[in-house]
């Protein structure tokens, strides 16, 4: 069977897929909404969508997308956030003028962001960050695989603010669409 999630191997998404669905083979897609399309045009059999963060609240739409008519939503799950800041491996803390993530990311860092003191900007996944990341002076909020599959280095782990970090996941389906 295939599970259709936002983003990358890297992307949290793409852990909980791993997680809680190990039998499903991941494929990854630019947006949430798109993750849901392919469920209801038959591309992928189930879909996964996080729906809310611990520390930063729900994930903006996502509820909205799984009410829609034709969605079966089978399982909740909450996978564990460890959050750190990646860099290219001959970046230095002091030398970045930059940390771009998805707003959610941002969210859960805000604090230890405001203490770094370094602007922040928004990208469309975590690790689609850190895919792209390609200069000295930028950093990404990531995951430890992200680091990993796109040979960066940890600058600093375990950004988040809250050490419980949680992000919950819905797994879902096509399912009837009649009223």
């Amino acid at each position: 069977m295939t599970i259709a999630y936002q983003g990358a191997p890297g992307a949290f998404s793409h852990e909980a897929c791993l997680a809680f669905v190990p039998d499903h083979r991941p494929i990854g897609l630019p947006s949430f909404a798109d993750v849901v399309a392919a469920v209801l045009h038959g591309e992928a059999e189930r879909g996964i969508l996080p729906i809310e963060n611990s520390r930063a609240g729900p994930v903006r739409g996502n509820g909205e997308l799984l009410a829609q008519q034709g969605i079966a939503v089978i399982a909740t799950y909450d996978l564990a956030v460890r959050m750190h800041l990646l860099a290219l491996p001959a970046a230095r803390l002091e030398d970045v003028t930059m940390i771009v993530s998805h707003p959610m990311a941002l969210a859960q860092c805000a604090s230890k962001l405001r203490t770094l003191g370094i602007a922040t900007g928004p990208a469309t996944n975590t690790a689609l960050a850190a895919q792209g990341l390609a200069t000295l002076d930028r950093a990404v909020l990531a995951s430890e695989a992200a680091a990993s599959v796109y040979g960066l280095t940890i600058l600093r782990r375990d950004m988040h603010d809250d050490p419980d970090n949680m992000t919950r996941f819905c797994l879902f389906e096509r399912g009837a669409t009649g009223s």
